[in-house]
């Protein structure tokens, strides 16, 4: 069977209204839910089952870290767009193939290429030289073809983000620190985070419950400094005082304001939704996203679903007919 290649399919709003039906949305939107649940309560630092498969993506991060060691940034006087990023991405691309051949066992191997696609657009895009949000999303949609293949199990999921999501974000850090990315279609200020969003939906799921870390602990930065290798959240909000300057309610409002909230349960519930609103819904970001065969731009299961919801209603009348 020949690899299959996804492809862009969101190019426009009728593809975006689609988009909301479609298998790949249901697939993606649960698969996120799936991940937060499955780390609730856990620390980082938790130990869990490592697979050989998580070991590998573990391994293949760790080379992309150590080709941003062997790329120093150029000697160059923009702010942003350091264009030794490129030299990085084109050293990453001849790697490809080995990488992308080792993802999956023999009997998968027809989906490698797949899944290469989502893996190498998971750190930013080299002409534009910046990385956002649509590049998490890929990230995530390429964690999620090992669990739709079965290579990756419930057990394994809280690797996937305590280990290999966790490790992800620093290579993601890395180079955006170094090669000083521009930020893909931030909203400034009243967006979240310039590039990412999920640290903070999955780093509030470990916390729900948390006896003495709430919402508003972000301030206090003896606090930050002790959980930031144990939470997503912390580091997320650390990472900002690393890369921003000036007080907080002032270059991260939105950030400042969900402090404020009672308690870590209601922070999570309104970042899934404000994940679905500000990004899954929004045509500059997921004009990006790519769909295949394990992702695929089809509506199939809405269709099954009012095809139950009608066969229910005819049984449902025909009792009520039979009881008369």
């Amino acid at each position: 069977m020949e690899n299959s290649l996804p492809t862009k399919k969101i190019k426009s709003s009728e593809d975006l209204k689609f988009w909301f039906t479609s298998d790949a949305y249901y697939y993606l939107t649960q698969w996120i839910r799936l991940l937060s649940l499955k780390i609730k309560d856990l620390k980082n630092t938790q130990e869990c089952k490592i697979s050989d498969t998580v070991q590998n993506i573990l391994n293949i991060l760790d080379q992309l870290s150590n080709l941003i060691d062997e790329t120093p940034p150029d000697n160059q006087p923009t702010r942003f767009g350091n264009k030794a990023y490129r030299t990085w991405t084109n050293k990453l691309l001849k790697k490809s193939e080995q990488i992308v051949t080792s993802f999956l066992p023999e009997k998968y191997s027809e989906y490698n290429s797949e899944l290469g696609v989502y893996f190498l657009d998971s750190f930013g895009n080299p002409r534009r030289i910046d990385y956002g949000s649509g590049h998490e999303i890929n990230f995530v949609c390429f964690l999620f073809c090992f669990y739709k293949l079965g290579v990756v199990t419930d057990e394994d999921l809280p690797a996937l983000i305590l280990k290999v999501f966790v490790k992800y974000l620093q290579v993601a850090r890395k180079l955006q620190k170094v090669y000083n990315l521009e930020p893909a279609g931030s909203h400034g200020v009243w967006g979240l985070d310039d590039f990412q969003f999920l640290p903070y939906y999955f780093g509030s799921s470990q916390l729900i419950g948390h006896r003495e870390l709430i919402p508003s602990s972000i301030h206090d930065k003896m606090l930050l400094k002790e959980h930031s290798d144990e939470y997503l959240y912390f580091r997320a909000i650390q990472y900002i005082h690393e890369i921003k300057t000036g007080p907080f309610f002032e270059h991260s409002p939105i950030l400042n304001e969900i402090s404020n909230v009672a308690t870590w349960r209601k922070v999570n519930s309104g970042l899934y939704k404000m994940y679905l609103d500000e990004v899954l819904a929004k045509y500059p970001i997921v004009q990006h996203c790519y769909f295949g065969k394990l992702l695929p731009f089809t509506d199939e299961i809405r269709q099954k679903r009012e095809k139950e919801f009608k066969e229910s209603q005819k049984m449902e009348k025909k009792t009520i007919k039979n009881e008369k």
